[in-house]
């Protein structure tokens, strides 16, 4: 649901809260003084600037060699909404990486992704189940609703839940996402009752995740279980093991058709139209990334109009940014994993330590998902991805060395006949 006017999926008010989250850290960049003693600077903040400034780069390449003609219009207007993108997803990134501090303000971040997230998966098994369609029913006055997806699409036989979603994919990497949040609120949450409607939301992504019948969502579960094994030990491994067992062979027998759905879109990968159509990307970014080597065609120069989707996130930072744009990926990616070591630093205790390796295991879960469909086209997704960077790296600070300073001389005169006199 977004305002109405131009701006089309910049429109939304999440984007636009960002958007304004970027304006006011620069604000106070420019304006606060800063009065502590010991300089320490923040390396997750160092890594968003060095991506944003990367793909900034890109797009002031494509704007030196843009072509004002007719028909570039999409194009310019497809650069216009990703730096709106890009600048509210790096606001937003950096907004949770310097004002959220404690471990209390973390919890209470995650507890407002654990709360969007429940919303999601009960519309997505409405939708499954019993065909009742949630996503429209709060929409506020004068919102308007942009999507071509006013219907749910089949995929072998089944209806592909969506959720709050644009995509199923976009859905699925949701729901796997909101099973390790929901353990950890299962296993620390500070009343019995926040405990049992956390153990509920874990049933309830559990339920959720195959049913928008999507390979990615397999995947991105099984990255963040293999995260979140970490955390416990191998008896607890054992019997997660059996639980989820008995957990597959009871949604089996509750959920045929699902499970036949899924199981066979997995088995028939090899002829999948949207396998195939991937593989067939290739060819067009590889001379695509010939011709464009360094800066590539420019951040957002690409537009689906123009080239088409390419369901590959990486695929789409060749195309837009070349080998600029991979090094920001590279730098984004690899920020993120060792924002997992720094938070695992900073625990100083079992409950801060395994909510460590949750939001590990979200974002493994979020950025597997960035080789199989274009993530940053998805705003839910995205929005999840920057949130867990931020909150990882939001407790790690680094102590910048002082310059030592000279010792000034003092020189004494030496007492004359007058001094002594006086």
């Amino acid at each position: 649901m977004l305002f109405p006017g131009p701006l089309k999926s910049n429109g939304s008010p999440a984007r636009m809260i960002a958007v304004m989250f970027f304006g006011l850290l620069v604000l106070g960049f420019l304006m606060v003084r800063r009065t502590g003693k010991v300089r320490r600077i923040q390396p997750g903040v160092l890594i968003l600037v060095l991506y944003f400034f990367l793909w900034l780069t890109t797009y002031g390449v494509a704007l030196l060699n843009f072509d004002p003609s007719p028909g570039s219009a999409a194009t310019d207007a497809s650069m216009t909404r990703s730096l709106i993108a890009l600048i509210a997803n790096v606001g937003l990134g950096l907004y949770v990486v310097t004002r959220v501090r404690t471990t209390r303000q973390r919890n209470f971040v995650m507890g407002c992704l654990l709360f969007g997230m429940a919303f999601v998966c009960l519309v997505g098994l409405l939708q499954s189940v019993a065909s009742v369609d949630l996503r429209f029913l709060l929409q506020p006055p004068g919102f308007v609703i942009s999507t071509d997806t006013l219907s749910l699409v089949e995929r072998a036989g089944v209806e592909r839940a969506l959720g709050t979603s644009e995509h199923a994919i976009e859905y699925s990497i949701l729901t796997a996402s909101a099973l390790p949040l929901a353990l950890y609120f299962a296993r620390f949450a500070e009343t019995r009752n926040r405990r049992i409607l956390s153990v509920a939301v874990c049933g309830l992504a559990i339920l959720t995740v195959p049913t928008g019948v999507s390979r990615t969502g397999v995947i991105a579960l099984g990255a963040a279980l293999l995260v979140l094994m970490l955390a416990h030990t191998v008896r607890q491994i054992a019997i997660g093991l059996v639980v989820g067992l008995v957990a597959i062979g009871g949604y089996m027998t509750a959920f045929p058709n699902i499970v036949k759905a899924l199981w066979e879109t997995i088995l028939t990968s090899d002829k999948d139209p949207s396998v195939l159509g991937r593989t067939a990307d290739y060819a067009t970014v590889s001379e695509t990334f010939r011709a464009h080597p360094a800066f590539g065609l420019g951040l957002g120069a690409s537009p689906p109009e123009i080239y088409g989707l390419l369901d590959n996130e990486w695929l789409q930072a060749v195309v837009q940014g070349g080998l600029v744009g991979v090094a920001a990926m590279i730098a984004l990616a690899g920020g993120g994993i060792f924002g997992i070591a720094a938070a695992l630093r900073c625990a100083s205790n079992t409950r801060e330590r395994y909510q460590a390796y949750v939001l590990g295991a979200i974002f493994a879960a979020v950025l597997v998902s960035s080789f199989t469909f274009d993530l940053f086209g998805f705003q839910q997704a995205t929005f999840l991805f920057f949130i867990t960077f931020g909150l990882l790296w939001s407790g790690y600070t680094v102590e910048v060395p002082s310059r030592p300073t000279r010792a000034r001389r003092v020189l004494r005169s030496t007492p004359t006949a007058e001094s002594l006199r006086t």
